[in-house]
This record gives C-alpha cells, structure tokens and sequence, in this order.
C-alpha cells in the first residue's frame, strides 16, 4: 500500500502530494487514532445584507474542498464568521478573528473601506489577509502590504484585458470614457490610458466619434449607463470592467462587452464541474467573488498541506514561494512577488440574442479567454509597479 508523503517540518513537494492522492487513498484515509487532528481557523469577513451570500458560498465550496484532503493528513480547517458593514467594523472584526479566534487568514474585502481596514489589522496583527472582492489599484501599488494577497483581478487587469480584446483582435482604436468625479471613475480612466495607449489606441472626447465607450462607473450609475447603452449609438462598443453588472442583468438588460475574473457557463479546463457542483450545492451561479473566495480558502488548505504551515507565516512564505495552484483556468496559477497579485485569466463576454437565452444559457455568452500563454500580460509589471514589495526586487 502506498504510504502518504510526511507533512511535518517539511514542505510537501507537489509530485509527491499528488501521486499520494492518486495512489495512496485507502491508507491516507485510514482511521488516525494515534494523534489528534490539527484545527486551523479561517477568518470570514462577509458585508451586511445579500451581497454576503456569494462570498459566504464561494468559502463554504472551498472549505469542504479543502478539508477533503486535508483530513487526509490529519488536519482540518474552520470558520469563524464576523460581518462588517464599514471599515471601522471591519478592523474590529478583523482583531477578533486574528486575536481572539487565532485565524491563520482572513478571507474578505467586500463592502466600502473593508479591504483597506483589513489590511491594516492583519499588518499591525502579523495575520493575512486574502482580498477576494476589492479591485482597486490603490491596494496593489500605495497601499500594497506583504501580508495580503488578492484573488480577485484589478482594476488594471480587467482594462487590460479589454484593450487587449478589443484593440489588438478587432482593431477599435479610438475610445471614450463615460465616467464622475469618484475615485472609482478616476482609477478606471488612469488605467485605460496606460492601457490604451501602450496598444495604439487613442482616448478622445465622448462627442469625437469613439469607437469604443468605456464606462468608468459603479453602483447603479454604472447600471444605468449599461441600460442606455442597450440603446445606444450605432457603431460605438460599450465596455465595462468585472462581474457584478452583467451578473445581474435579464435578458432584456443585457448590453455591452465585460472583461469578467468568473462566468458560471465556463467549461473547460474542469471548469464546467465547479459550477454544477456550486449549482447543485447552493442553487445559484457561481460568481466572480464566489470563485475568488473558493479558491483562497482551497490555497490555504494547500499551505497547510503542501508548505506544512501552521501560522500566517507560514502560509505567506508558501505563496511567495510561487506554487502552481489549478484554479480550473486552463493554466496553474500563481502570485507575482511585486504586488501579490494571483496571475490568471481573464473572459470577455457579450450578450447573446434574446432567443438564444434559456435554460441554462444565460444573457451574456464568453466569447474569449485572456490573454494567453503570458500571464503577466494583464496588470501591472514588476518594473511599473509603486508597491514597495516590487522596489525590494528591483
């Protein structure tokens, strides 16, 4: 009988974890009477009200995915949940989670300033803080600290990745931006000027003939913006960055071209089983946040396995050390050591006509994968970043 690989002051390496699970499940599962499981907690920090539900599902997929190979080795993970409406809340949260329940990681970053406050509590707390929900720029460049880690993609990466779709494959040069005076807006525009321009495009006045409108807004703005896009003028593509619009968008609100981190009609690359196992569970689509949260709770998992880690420590020197993690996205997936930022792809998507929409095809449709073999093609670049991890590479 196979014999399971040791996991005690030594990191597991990825072959031998591997071949253990293919080979060695009758022994690994074995009852373990000699010594007690070792619990390691996890700090979930959802926001008030029913946007905590996909990130709150999206941990629970990744907690039962995690702890099926954990309890092979004699280990498990547990929750344990605070909400915050606010930064403020956040950060008192955050303190309880790190202090009183001893979490190895907190898992969050939904809600306004939740992201920043979370940062700030596992930097001052030496804890770790896996950003699931938080897109902004500003967190992987002024405000970048070596104890956090983003799942979600940024705001660069998403801007990217419609630059790269619809500059160099169709060829749509001349963009606008639709946008306010909110940090959200500026942060969008600053990111398709580099973007933009590094492709040879041009950003010219929203009344100049554009042929691409980029909509640099949130909330219900930005909803409204994609209504009167449905409408719009011929010949002018709309843009928007991530999933939470079109995720919620009918058939008959559908509109615009979306750079998306997670579509629950992806197939490929085992993609197809994570969403019907998230359907089945739960009764609803996998999200973007969904994923994000799935996938950091299954990396610490694999931390404690793979990098034996213990502590926050630990598991931030087992993702630094840059382990393939399968996200179900064609490719293995690591974090860059400038910013920790995870590398993965992108979608674009675009709606389907009305009577193709039924079922389980839903009103946007994906119509390409970014951006290839290069994984750093979609966000900031060592050499670009301001965050003070990249300066120490430098």
């Amino acid at each position: 009988m196979a014999q399971a690989p040791r996991v005690s002051g030594a990191r597991v390496p990825r072959r031998a974890f591997l071949q253990a699970l293919a080979t060695g499940t009758a022994g690994l599962l074995a009852p373990r009477r000699a010594r007690a499981e070792e619990a390691y907690a996890i700090g979930l920090v959802l926001p008030a009200g029913a946007g905590a539900s996909p990130l709150e599902q999206g941990t629970a997929l990744g907690l039962g995915d995690a702890n099926a190979l954990l309890t092979m080795f004699g280990k498990r993970l547990h929750l344990e949940t605070a909400t915050a409406e606010n930064g403020p809340a956040a950060a008192a949260a955050g303190q309880r989670l790190l202090r009183g329940a001893g979490a190895i990681a907190l898992v969050g970053g939904a809600g306004d300033g939740v992201a920043d406050a979370l940062r700030d509590v596992a930097a001052a707390e030496g804890g770790l803080l896996m950003n699931v929900a938080a897109t902004d720029d500003r967190l992987r460049h002024e405000r970048c600290e070596g104890r956090t880690f983003h799942l979600i993609p940024s705001t660069t990466m998403y801007v990217d990745a419609l630059a790269q779709w619809l500059i160099e494959r169709r060829a749509l040069r001349l963009w606008a931006i639709a946008g306010d005076p909110g940090p959200v807006s500026r942060e969008i525009e600053a990111a398709a000027r580099r973007a933009v321009t590094a492709r040879g495009g041009t950003l010219v006045p929203t009344d100049a003939g554009p042929e691409v409108l980029l909509l640099a807004l949130e909330g219900a703005a930005l909803r409204e913006a994609a209504a009167r896009a449905r409408a719009g003028a011929p010949g002018v593509t709309v843009a928007g960055v991530g999933a939470a619009t079109p995720e919620g968008l009918g058939a008959d609100e559908a509109a615009g071209v979306w750079a998306v981190g997670w579509h629950a009609e992806l197939e490929r690359f085992s993609a197809r089983e994570l969403n019907a196992r998230f359907r089945r569970r739960f009764g609803t689509l996998l999200t973007e946040t969904g994923w994000a949260a799935w996938a950091a709770v299954k990396l610490v998992g694999e931390a404690v396995v793979r990098g034996s880690a213990t502590d926050a420590a630990g598991v931030r020197a087992f993702f630094e050390s840059a382990p393939p993690f399968d996200g179900h996205k064609g490719t293995p997936l690591t974090f860059r050591r400038w910013d920790h930022q995870l590398r993965q792809p992108l979608y674009i998507l675009a709606p389907r006509k009305r009577e193709e929409v039924g079922g389980r095809r839903g009103p946007f449709a994906v119509l390409a994968d970014l951006p290839g073999a290069n994984l750093d093609a979609l966000g900031t670049l060592a050499a670009q970043t301001r965050c003070p991890l990249g300066r120490e590479i430098r």
